[in-house]
């Protein structure tokens, strides 16, 4: 018999500037038990164990009623990762799910090549943020001579069902503190901007928070890094009925996590942790010489091209090519510029919503316009054309890989 533990890959935090991704923490942890062998009765009885979420039965009548019922369970479309593996998969993940959800060990497992583990495992993982008490995995092989008759699974967990369900309690009640006021009678956009403008309102980036990884660090203690800004803003999603799965991958050659987000019928990516100016700044308290305001939307709703400029993405599961551009916040919110149009950046600094805000960002279609706008606005001076601050100055600055250009103390 063989016994490995695999911890859940975990991303921490970077206190550096707009451009890091967040760095590693103890990645995988492999404990190994030497293998023992089974004698034929031990092993005919291992092979006949099944699992089911109810009642564990051992005998076959009920294993073909477990798999039958299984084979019809539907799944909520909310779970990206679950609808995009095979049927074998599928009933792996389920397996998986419900033996954490449960806190279950020794779970017998439908396939006997772990190397599906870890696939399926994380697959389960990007899905369900509502897991945050889950460590990582062990299994156990039985085997006999050199095959493998079976697999058992055990999650690990860093909480006790007591402590789960106590900060699971105190997660609903900010939960519901915070759809107090959300527009879900609204279009999905309206309901997607609420969350990420309300999550970066009640968070602040910071490496040292206990349980960063998870969804506590955000609910309950109001710190975290980007695994944990990224999971919460698909649980607050998830609840608003809205599909959001967690994708990985790297940013500038560090460990990185954000959101791939379904809005009305179109795929987008999210990054809610660099929309928090206490991350872009390396600042717990968030300022920038007072002037970056808290919530930055470079990355609020953009494509596959756009978020692959900085983010190299890790492909659990295929992902799609985001394409859509009509829930972008800057084209919703009339500040996506194709060309140079001086009535309409008249328009944008004499708006009401801008005055008030005191700053605006303003995004290129393309890196001519983009270019065009930086001479314009900014080298030849035209900005004093639309906001009167002659003898005064101007805040600004530009991002020539999302092609936006910001102004402050306007």
């Amino acid at each position: 018999m063989r016994k490995w533990t695999v911890l859940w890959a975990a991303l921490a935090g970077s206190m550096m500037l707009l451009t890091q991704g967040c760095a590693d923490q103890d990645v995988f942890d492999l404990q190994y038990i030497i293998r023992g062998e089974k004698s034929a009765e031990e092993e005919n009885e291992a092979e006949s164990r099944s699992y089911e979420p109810e009642q564990p039965q051992d005998n076959s009548t009920e294993t073909d009623n477990s798999a039958e019922e299984q084979s019809v369970r539907e799944v909520s479309e909310l779970y990206y990762a679950y609808h995009h593996l095979d049927a074998e998969r599928q009933k792996l993940y389920l397996e998986m799910f419900d033996a954490l959800t449960e806190m279950r060990s020794g779970v017998s497992l439908s396939t006997l090549d772990k190397s599906e583990l870890d696939v399926v495992f994380a697959c389960v993982m990007n899905d369900h943020p509502e897991l945050f008490y889950v460590d990582g995995y062990q299994y156990t092989e039985y085997t006999l001579g050199n095959v493998i008759t079976g697999i058992t699974f055990s999650g690990t967990y860093s909480m006790t069902s007591a402590e789960v369900e106590q900060a699971r309690l105190g997660i609903e009640q900010k939960l519901a503190e915070c759809f107090g006021q959300v527009p879900l009678n609204e279009d999905e956009y309206s309901t997607v901007k609420y969350l990420y403008e309300w999550l970066i309102d009640h968070t602040e980036y910071d490496r040292n928070a206990a349980n960063n990884q998870n969804i506590c660090s955000v609910f309950l203690q109001g710190r975290s890094v980007c695994q944990g800004y990224a999971k919460a803003m698909q649980y607050m999603l998830q609840a608003a009925d809205i599909q959001c799965v967690l994708v990985t991958g790297f940013t500038n050659g560090e460990r990185h996590g954000w959101n791939l987000v379904r809005v009305n019928g179109e795929y987008y990516y999210l990054d809610p942790t660099w929309g928090d100016a206490s991350y872009a700044s390396g600042s717990v308290d968030g300022a920038l010489d007072g002037f970056v305001p808290a919530i930055n939307y470079d990355y609020f709703l953009v494509t596959t091209d756009e978020i692959t400029r900085t983010h190299s993405l890790e492909k659990v599961v295929e992902l799609p090519e985001c394409t859509a551009v009509d829930d972008n916040y800057f084209v919703r919110e009339g500040l996506y510029f194709d060309s140079y149009d001086e009535a309409r950046l008249a328009a944008v600094f004499d708006s009401g919503e801008v005055k008030a805000a005191g700053c605006v960002t303003l995004k290129c279609g393309s890196s001519e316009t983009y270019e065009l706008m930086v001479q314009t606005l900014i080298a030849s001076q035209k900005i004093f054309d639309f906001v009167d601050k002659q003898g005064e100055s101007i805040a600004y600055t530009s991002n020539d890989e999302q092609l936006t250009i910001s102004f402050w103390n306007i």
